[in-house]
């Protein structure tokens, strides 16, 4: 679990620019403190920062070579079934590593090779007699890739901060602008620096390094390849019970201790049970209680009740909020782009804690939007019920409840699937536009771009499923990636500590993409048919409890803590992209509760700070 970087010149530049992106690199030397590698053919630059994980040992480091030195590899991942690859390939390996693995199986198979690694992973492997380059990333972008080019250069990152502290200045993306304030991230393969994009999970690129050209690029997999499978439940939930168990064992592979985030939820207490079970030594488990977390939410008792239940050395780390302000703004410039999810925050100061004595953590990610854990798949499992209940939204009494009704009755009303998908997925409306916090200028430009087109493409491609069943692959298709995915990556790997995602092994989600929704989704109840899978593994309690939940108090904050501070940040803006004095306004009114634009006054408040950091960079 590493950090990769590279540059490709298009034309001839001076040398000092390839050492200057080798020094841009050590701003992600988190993702990889033991070693820095770097090495150069003519025109192509790769770098490595390695975190090890698999085989400590000097021969592993990269780039690196295959066996006939015609291929170097930088590669951020792990794949997990590396040692049946070596079987099946009849690979005769010099390190115990899964990097030579994954680089010979490409070299005897190509693409045919990629589909069958399980595992996470961004990655680039140069040809040096082709001199073609070839980029690939895993199938749901649990580790993230970007890409630039100019007309002078290609450059790739794991972490798009390497690349815009290179390039002298740069220019904001409209069209990512609008989903930004729509959302609090971007989607797809858009940024908000124009030329810059991310690479789209399940892709290879293939790029001539002579002329700069790329040559192909591909989806290698992706939702639609999924077969809508006709089976009964007590099939489904013998094989989801035999798939997690063989993901999770799968995963703990690895040549330094490993550990488990304890939620209390049911995913994370599920891959405790099967953890325990199958690892070699006593399993390591953290919870964490923050002194924000108000109104009794805590789940440590359910946490401490599951590692009781399985045998664990059960951590409960205690977090403060003092450092809130140090905490955001360190984030802000981690995140690369702004990126308004404030659940980033207890996630860091967890993984900050656990990083102490763990390198590799395994957690949740992947269970809700596989096996329906969202209050919002009922809702539309029971559509009609919910179109008509929201008509009475005036009769409800407190008024933040009211205004999410109302606001249901509005995305259920929406008889273009895209667009009520786009609207349930954002806490915006167009009657309370997000754009009011953008000075007029930048108003015209962003209201005409499609801020949903991630959407419609989506709707396109799902458009002969059920409103619960699209959905679902829409969550993972865009959702899952572009928030949870990228949220959980940023911040664990800002404190060098790789997490691992065993919902996400090949095999279970292939199989639980393939189930329908109504083996899902059942009487109200969300996840029932994993919940009938671990009957008996998991404490009842766990499965059939009620479920806290945790919400990050920024609604709070933003009227007490940081308050000084978002006004005085609206204040300093000098971007001309934001409207202060809209700001001041709303903000105002937030504090004195006569409305709630906590969403979006956090969303500006990011991207304030995140044009604060880069004002000598961009262009007006």
């Amino acid at each position: 679990m590493c950090g990769i970087a590279g540059l490709i010149a298009k034309k001839s530049i001076d040398q000092k620019k390839y050492n200057a992106f080798v020094t841009s690199s050590d701003l992600m030397s988190h993702r990889g403190p033991d070693y820095k590698g770097v090495c150069q053919s003519d025109n192509v630059l790769l770098i490595h920062h390695r975190l090890s994980i698999l085989d400590l040992d000097k021969r592993a480091h990269q780039p690196f070579a295959s066996a006939t030195g015609q291929y170097r590899a930088v590669y951020n991942g792990e794949i997990y079934n590396f040692r049946e690859l070596t079987c099946k390939y009849k690979i005769e390996p010099k390190t115990s590593s899964d990097t030579e693995i994954m680089l010979e199986s490409f070299v005897l198979k190509g693409e045919q090779a990629i589909k069958e690694w399980n595992g996470i992973f961004a990655l680039a492997i140069f040809d040096e007699q082709t001199k073609q380059l070839h980029l690939m990333r895993d199938r749901f972008g649990v580790k993230p890739l970007y890409i630039y080019q100019d007309d002078e250069v290609i450059l790739f990152a794991s972490e798009a901060k390497v690349i815009l502290n290179w390039l002298p200045s740069f220019s904001i993306a409209s069209e990512a602008l609008s989903q930004y304030l729509w959302y609090g991230n971007t989607t797809g393969e858009l940024t908000i620096v124009e030329g810059l994009r991310k690479i789209v999970p399940g892709t290879q690129l293939v790029i001539d390094t002579h002329t700069g050209k790329i040559l192909k690029e591909k989806r290698y997999w992706d939702i639609n390849s999924i077969i809508q499978q006709d089976i009964s439940e007590p099939e489904a939930i013998e094989q989801t019970k035999i798939l997690l168990e063989a993901a999770v064992k799968r995963q703990l592979i690895s040549d330094v201790p490993v550990g488990v985030l304890l939620s209390g939820g049911i995913d994370s207490s599920s891959i405790v049970a099967f953890a325990s079970k199958h690892y070699e030594k006593t399993l390591d488990t953290y919870s964490v209680d923050y002194d924000y977390n108000i109104g009794g939410k805590s789940e440590l008792k359910k946490a401490a009740m599951v590692a009781k239940r399985f045998g664990t050395n059960h951590h409960e780390l205690r977090v403060e909020s003092g450092d809130v302000v140090d905490v955001f703004s360190r984030l802000v410039f981690q995140y690369d782009e702004p990126f308004a999810d404030a659940a980033n925050i207890p996630l860091y100061q967890l993984a900050k804690a656990c990083s102490k004595n763990k390198r590799v953590i395994l957690q949740g990610d992947g269970g809700d939007e596989f096996f329906a854990g969202y209050r919002r798949y009922n809702v539309l499992n029971s559509y009609w019920f919910w179109r008509i209940a929201s008509f009475g939204y005036p009769l409800i009494p407190e008024k933040r409840w009211r205004e999410r009704i109302k606001r249901l009755r509005f995305v259920l009303g929406q008889s273009d699937r895209a667009k009520q998908m786009a609207y349930y997925l954002t806490e915006e409306v167009p009657y309370k536009s997000p754009y009011q916090v953008l000075n007029p200028e930048y108003q015209s430009n962003v209201d005409d771009e499609i801020w949903y087109s991630d959407y419609l493409q989506a709707a396109e491609m799902f458009k002969n499923l059920n409103r619960v069943q699209q959905l679902l692959y829409t969550d993972t298709h865009i959702l899952l990636p572009n928030r949870y995915l990228e949220k959980v990556d940023k911040a664990t790997m800002l404190c060098s500590l790789e997490a691992r995602v065993p919902f996400l092994d090949n095999e279970l989600s292939e199989f639980a993409l393939s189930l329908p929704a109504k083996l899902k989704v059942r009487k109200g109840q969300k996840k029932y048919l994993l919940k009938k899978a671990l009957e008996n593994i998991v404490p009842r309690e766990i499965l059939y409890g009620p479920k806290r939940g945790f919400d990050v108090p920024f609604r709070t904050w933003l009227r007490s803590d940081l308050y000084s501070f978002a006004k005085d940040s609206f204040r300093e803006n000098t971007s001309g992209i934001l409207d202060f004095k809209g700001l001041e306004k709303i903000l105002d009114i937030h504090r004195g509760a006569k409305a709630d634009y906590a969403a979006l006054l956090w969303k500006s408040l990011v991207l304030t700070y995140w044009l604060s950091i880069y004002k000598g960079k961009i262009k007006n």
